[in-house]
């Protein structure tokens, strides 16, 4: 027996795209390969109005569309509104500036104004629900608020002719064609001029992602249409050729999709990395041609999971859905079908054993082979390499652009001369039923990727190149994510008479077939010898973290596996309970210990509030006299009212006061999520103790029991919801009206930034 032995591994994408590939394709990001595929791509000659017309939603998913032939705005309930619903199903759309207040002078201004607005373009709605409509034919911006209803700001831009727009939290790029200027606004302030790159002169939309990535496309529905990618200070990271394209749209922080002619599809292109890489185009059926948008609705992964990080944890930011518009309203652009190719292949770079004449034992693939597709190796080992020529190594066909990081540290193709004249590849593998070779590792049960096996077929020799045959059947191709090649095999067949291996083909027989037993008996003993993971919360497979909480008396709530991502928190709180146990069962039933208890949950810090503390004496009080005013401290124990003029207050100071406490989480938690903190409680906390749990999404609480510092902070709202009539209850689901910014001195105008009431 041996323990499991070392091996030479392929994984990423930046290894793979030092391969050759022959009709297959590469995911740089996720690192997997599969068949190249191609499209019945839907092109068109049909000419594109640009300017385009603009889309946006707002944060109650409520669409707004620009009609500029109309000169007006309309609002649609996307929920409500089916393209495809019999006439007169779909919600009627609303033009929002039919009736409007002028601002120009605030609400003393008599009057309305016009119905029709001069030729309106692009609209966005920044993080506070306020629209912005780029009026071109007026050379204006509008700023409307969606809330009070009203106009709140006009930005004139004599003769520049705004176009597009797009928002990213409180700002808002405006592109005006008529001066080849970006400019940056808010609904109080600019314009900011935007340093635009060398060459991009002629800038007709704009897109930013959910990082702040900008993209900015120049010669709309042109020939010598051309899309800029830039950063944060402006700079060009790169530049996209698409000729007639007429509006582009980040599907989320990296995936950017590139609208064209009406009636044809969408590109769409993984940017902002070392290499451009080509994903599946977006059919769009009825396209105007005017515009795209990114819809609120996310697009699960392959698992089912949504995020909904923001890119905090390191994914794409979570992709979504792209709408556009069609005779019919809003539509949803669905992947288009993809046609693979039945055959391709991919040949990796010298893998190296470091010893001379090693005999290669077995090959591990990750991969999901769909059933009617196949996957096949075969292996070419030297020890000596010539320096004749070589194979070429050729990039897949599915990276538009690539920049391999150090080229002088890829290892040699292998050497024409060596490589096997026929065309044949005919080393199979099989799946294995036990999963990962590597001891205690195993795929998720949501993963597609399985672990199979096959055998090197090859003569001794140091250096080892690998070549993968892709079989398909034009709907579904093989997709392969690793290969880890072992070396050296196993030595059984030198423990056995030298009777069994004088001959090569015996030899060679016996050498696959005694492979079956020793690696069942190598991974046993790998297993054995790595057994120290299974007793470290951090390492240990997640089914086994119940028997290990189980050596400390601890039993788990599957519940803790889901805890609250706040603060993009990754960390399983599982594992942190376990590890901590011992220092948890140590201060069980204390301040300390509930503190840290919940604050593993939620993964935020706590404020564990004894009730002793709020007594008169203990705590200052505005107005009042004596001790306690003299003991006034803000942020310690300054307190608004007196607590001899509270309402309901027990005569008793032991029944007001008395083993009762409150824990304040400075965090927007769910019903499922407050009934493991109360259960959290209800276990470790004193039996004869009674508490309350306060959350953000309750809101402060005026009167008793708010001290500031202490029951209460200043920082993010606990959030504001819109209410619905029959589905509310008035001061605990629904809020009436919504926060809004308050006036600053000396910076506000009146009837612009600020009204008299």
């Amino acid at each position: 027996m041996s323990e499991l032995r070392p091996f030479a591994l392929v994984r990423d994408g930046d290894q793979w795209v030092r391969s050759a590939f022959d009709r297959t394709f590469l995911e740089y990001q996720s690192g997997i390969v599969e068949l190249a595929w191609t499209t019945k791509t839907l092109a068109s000659d049909t000419p594109a109005t640009t300017p385009g017309a603009g889309l946006a939603f707002d944060n109650q998913c409520r669409l707004y569309h620009s009609v500029p032939g109309a000169g007006a705005v309309e609002r649609v309930r996307w929920a409500a509104r089916d393209a495809l619903a019999p006439s007169g199903g779909a919600a009627a759309s609303v033009n929002l500036f039919a009736s409007v207040v002028n601002a120009a002078l605030g609400d003393f201004a008599s009057g309305t104004a016009p119905s029709v607005l001069h030729n309106p373009r692009g609209v966005a709605v920044d993080e506070n629900d306020r629209l912005f409509v780029a009026e071109s034919g007026g050379n204006q911006v509008l700023v409307y608020d969606l809330w009070s209803e009203r106009l709140l700001r006009r930005i004139p831009f004599a003769g520049e002719r705004p176009t597009d727009l797009a928002a990213h939290g409180a700002f808002v790029w405006v592109v005006l064609a008529g001066t080849g200027r970006v400019v940056k606004i808010t609904a109080g302030g600019g314009p900011d001029d935007v340093v635009l790159p060398a060459g991009c002169t002629n800038p007709s939309r704009i897109a930013v992602s959910l990082d702040g990535t900008m993209a900015v496309l120049c010669d709309a529905a042109e020939g010598a249409a051309q899309t800029w990618i830039l950063d944060h200070t402006g700079k060009a990271r790169e530049t996209i050729a698409e000729p007639f394209a007429t509006d582009i749209e980040w599907e989320s922080s990296s995936v950017l999709v590139i609208a064209r002619r009406p009636g044809a599809d969408f590109i769409r292109l993984r940017v902002g990395q070392p290499a451009r890489e080509l994903v599946g185009p977006l059919r769009a059926r009825g396209y105007d041609g005017l515009g795209i948008v990114r819809t609120p609705e996310r697009v699960p992964d392959a698992s089912g999971h949504e995020c909904h990080c923001g890119g905090t944890c390191g994914c794409d930011g979570g992709s979504f859905r792209i709408g556009y518009w069609t005779a019919n309203g809003l539509r949803l652009a669905v992947p288009a079908r993809l046609l693979y190719e039945r055959e391709g292949r991919v040949t990796t770079y010298r893998l190296d054993s470091g010893a001379f004449q090693t005999q290669w034992g077995r090959v591990f693939l990750d991969a999901c082979i769909p059933l009617g597709t196949s996957v096949r190796i075969r292996a070419l080992a030297l020890d000596e390499t010539d320096d004749g020529a070589t194979m070429p190594r050729t990039p897949p066909a599915s990276l538009e652009r690539v920049t391999i990081l150090r080229p002088d540290l890829s290892p040699p193709m292998p050497p024409l001369a060596s490589t096997p004249k026929d065309d044949v590849v005919e080393g199979r593998i099989h799946e294995r039923e036990s999963g990962r070779e590597l001891p205690w590792t195993q795929p998720g049960s949501d993963d597609s990727f399985r672990t199979y096996e096959g055998w090197l077929d090859a003569p001794p020799g140091r250096y080892l190149w690998l070549t993968l045959e892709l079989r398909g059947n034009t709907q579904s191709s093989p997709r392969i994510k690793c290969i880890r090649a072992e070396h050296p095999a196993h030595d059984y067949l030198r423990r056995l008479p030298k009777l069994f291996s004088r001959d090569e083909r015996e030899a060679s027989f016996l050498r696959r077939y005694l492979a079956m037993f020793e690696g069942f008996l190598g991974e046993a003993e790998a297993r054995g010898v790595d057994r120290d993971v299974l007793l470290t919360p951090r390492t240990a497979p997640d089914e086994v973290l119940p028997w290990l909480a189980s050596f400390l008396g601890l039993v788990l709530d599957e519940r803790w596996a889901s805890a609250p991502r706040v603060g993009g928190r990754t960390a399983d709180a599982r594992r942190d309970i376990i590890e901590l146990a011992a220092w948890l069962f140590r201060f069980r039933g204390t301040v300390a210990g509930l503190k840290k208890f919940i604050e593993l949950y939620v993964g935020v810090d706590v404020i564990l509030l004894e009730h002793f503390r709020l007594r008169a004496g203990l705590s200052a009080m505005l107005g009042g006299s004596g001790a306690s005013a003299a003991s006034s401290m803000l942020g310690v124990g300054f307190r608004l009212g007196d607590s001899r003029s509270e309402p309901g207050m027990s005569a008793s100071a032991a029944d007001a006061h008395a083993h009762r406490f409150t824990v304040l989480i400075p965090a927007s938690l769910t019903e499922d999520q407050l009934d493991v903190v109360r259960q959290i409680l209800v276990v470790h906390r004193p039996a004869h103790t009674i508490f309350d749990i306060c959350t953000v999404g309750a809101g402060m609480r005026l009167g008793r029991g708010l001290h500031v510092g202490l029951s209460s902070m200043v920082g993010a709202t606990g959030g504001f919801a819109t209410a619905q009539l029959g589905n509310s209850a008035l001061g605990r689901g629904a809020i009436i009206g919504r926060p809004s910014g308050g006036s600053t001195i000396g910076a506000s105008r009146l009837g612009t930034t600020a009204r008299v009431r």
